[in-house]
């Protein structure tokens, strides 16, 4: 079930939306959580009905072992987090690395075993990080285990259960307690009005935007994969930009979808993206793209390595383990580890810089710079292997010359469109900026600079109407919309 689908938006969340507000008016909000338990469970079961028994076993494997970590001390305590630790990682190894394990293995050691060919359980990724996150801030004492409802809700909340965000059990656990206390302090018309201004928003930006630059980056990346063409100077550029744009507008459209589902409930999410090509550094760029993941792997990989505080090398040698993992978590495949690994490159030389000049780059260039350094890795991301990777790259720095005839490339509409489209996600504000007046996501929004600034939100009738003509696009462009890219990951 889609997010874009019409079965989605006008079967499931209606109905969705009316149990829980006729639960309110006749004041069962006791049974507001259980409610959006059992819907969540249905989205999920509507999308992999066998996987659907793994989620509720893994769900309450975790919570039990939870409660068993705070009763006890010492090594046993130590012991039980382990188990969950295993048990986690262990069905995440299972069902998304084992064939990739036996290929490399079939490859390095010349063995001829065969492919399990397992089918991957949606949300997997995300799911786990929130499970272990969950059993390690227990065993730390930085949380006690909550009730079997609430620890539902917080790994089956169907916003953010395929593809995030990854939430903190501390953000999400609170309010869905609140949602069952009287008084309500809540208005939710005004909560539904934020929550679907942001859901439409989601929607333009994968429709409008993201499915349409899709076709030009496929074709690229395709005949590149064929090992048959030469990948020439704007045929590159072409595959290069069009995917660089079409995974933020895509992921952040899924992520902006996902908040305004969640505030539509009354729940607030943390915000994923802040306009990451307006990044001027890769450091920048992390605390902007995919934010939970950067604040997962810090809290719960990197610092727990050592993080910076074991001297210079260790950091480095920490940064690049946790961007070799980070990388690996994205997709099982040596092309997503190389991603992963020339980020930690990335970032080992923007901290080295830093340390050993006080001196700002000037913003324009050093704006440029880690642009074309993102978009250089988003070909390995994207690439099905490093030899059409290093075609495209080939192809990006004009060592191909013009190259091959691609069939079926417009290349400079191509290049003008994702151009045209890359200018837009940095000059505009984001979701969060243009809704910043109605304290979309949890935590603090940037304010945005310059004349762009002035774009915000408010009810009226202009923004009604604008909505509408959103919705009106949304229906014109979504004959054949396709899976948002992360629910691959």
């Amino acid at each position: 079930m889609l997010f874009t689908s019409p079965e989605f938006l006008l079967v499931f969340l209606p109905l969705t939306l009316l149990g829980f507000h006729l639960l309110r008016f006749f004041e069962h909000e006791r049974l507001c959580v259980p409610w959006l338990f059992l819907a969540s469970a249905v989205f999920y079961a509507r999308w992999s009905p066998r996987f659907l028994l793994l989620l509720i076993i893994s769900m309450l494997v975790n919570w039990a072992t939870a409660h068993a970590i705070a009763r006890q001390q010492g090594s046993r305590r130590k012991a039980l987090f382990i188990f969950g630790l295993a048990w986690n990682l262990g069905i995440l190894a299972y069902f998304k690395y084992a064939d990739f394990f036996i290929s490399s293995l079939d490859t390095v050691a010349r063995l001829d075993w065969p492919l399990l060919h397992i089918v991957l359980p949606l949300g997997i990724s995300f799911f786990t990080f929130q499970k272990i996150a969950y059993l390690a801030d227990i065993h730390s004492g930085y949380a006690k285990p909550g009730p079997l409802t609430d620890f539902a809700l917080f790994v089956f909340f169907f916003p953010q259960l395929i593809a995030g965000p990854i939430v903190h059990h501390s953000e999400v656990m609170p309010q869905f307690r609140a949602m069952t206390a009287k008084p309500h302090d809540k208005d939710y018309a005004l909560e539904a009005s934020v929550g679907l201004t942001l859901v439409l928003i989601g929607l333009v930006k994968k429709v409008c935007i993201a499915d349409q630059l899709a076709p030009y980056a496929t074709n690229v990346f395709d005949h590149a994969a064929q090992g048959s063409y030469r990948i020439g100077l704007l045929a590159a550029w072409q595959g290069a930009l069009a995917y660089t744009v079409e995974l933020y507008t895509d992921f952040s459209g899924y992520s902006d979808m996902a908040i305004g589902l969640a505030r539509m409930f009354g729940v607030k999410l943390p915000a994923n993206f802040n306009s990451p090509h307006k990044a001027t550094s890769i450091i920048e760029f992390w605390r902007r793209w995919h934010m939970t993941l950067s604040r997962f792997l810090r809290d719960y990989l990197y610092i727990p390595l050592g993080g910076n505080r074991k001297g210079r090398r260790r950091r480095y040698l920490n940064l690049m383990i946790t961007m070799l993992l980070g990388g690996l978590w994205h997709g099982a495949g040596w092309t997503y580890v190389a991603w992963g690994g020339l980020h930690g490159l990335y970032l080992l030389i923007n901290h080295a810089c830093r340390n050993f000049t006080k001196r700002a780059f000037p913003s324009l260039p050093a704006w440029f710079i880690t642009l074309l350094a993102v978009i250089t890795a988003w070909v390995f991301f994207r690439a099905s292997d490093f030899a059409s990777a290093a075609n495209i790259i080939e192809g990006l720095f004009g060592l191909n010359g013009t190259g091959d005839p691609i069939p079926g490339a417009r290349r400079a509409t191509g290049v003008v469109l994702a151009a045209l489209a890359l200018a837009g996600t940095v000059m505009l504000p984001n979701s969060q900026q243009i809704m910043r007046r109605f304290t979309p996501v949890l935590g603090p929004v940037e304010p945005p600079r310059g004349y762009m600034g002035s774009l915000v939100w408010m009810p009226s009738q202009a923004t009604a109407a604008l909505s509408a003509a959103a919705l009106i696009a949304v229906v014109l462009y979504s004959w054949g919309t396709t899976e948002f890219l992360y629910f691959q990951f």
